[in-house]
């Protein structure tokens, strides 16, 4: 477990108690330029600094605290997994959704990184297959029974979207069938 200063709740405290800026760097006895740069997380405290503002504010040193407990919430890699159900809303959202919430978040999170190359996997191979067999449908008179598959292939992407991140909450892994490995 983690504990961070947080400068919100150092705001929120001095609000709730009713303190200026100016009135709690006095009564606290320091510096206005301190408790500014602290409130505005240019600075992080020293150990001394957040007792003095503790016993000012009467409050405790945890009161300022944020705690991370987990570096990343156990819901993001399912929700990675959820946001391929978009393409049933937004064309190619299937793939540019999930694309785009992994560059968002994949600096602060590289454990999701395995989870997103699944997500596209599946979701660049479903595409491929329906664009292949709509090309087929169309060149080939006789294989007019494609449409059948493009509509299940269609029907595919947020049935196993859905699926995947039910199965990735309870702590098991991904189902997508008929992937091709692209992202390795």
């Amino acid at each position: 477990m983690l504990d961070t200063f947080s400068s919100e709740k150092l705001v929120a405290i001095r609000k709730l108690k009713g303190y200026s800026q100016e009135k709690l760097a006095e009564k606290a006895g320091i510096n206005i330029r301190t408790l500014q740069r602290l409130e505005k997380n240019f600075a992080q405290p020293q150990p001394h600094t957040l007792k003095i503002l503790a016993d000012s504010l009467e409050v405790t040193i945890e009161d300022f605290m944020m705690v991370q407990s987990d570096p990343m919430p156990t819901q993001m890699p399912a929700l990675m997994h959820f946001l391929g159900a978009s393409g049933s809303f937004i064309p190619f959202g299937n793939l540019i959704v999930p694309f785009g919430f992994w560059l968002y978040r994949k600096k602060q999170f590289p454990e999701l990184d395995a989870h997103a190359k699944a997500v596209l996997n599946f979701h660049l191979s479903i595409t491929l297959y329906i664009f292949l067999s709509l090309f087929l449908f169309f060149s080939v008179e006789s294989l007019g029974w494609l449409v059948f598959v493009t509509v299940f292939l269609g029907f595919m992407i947020p049935i196993f979207s859905i699926i995947s991140g039910l199965r990735v909450l309870k702590n098991k892994q991904p189902t997508y069938p008929f992937s091709i490995h692209f992202l390795k």
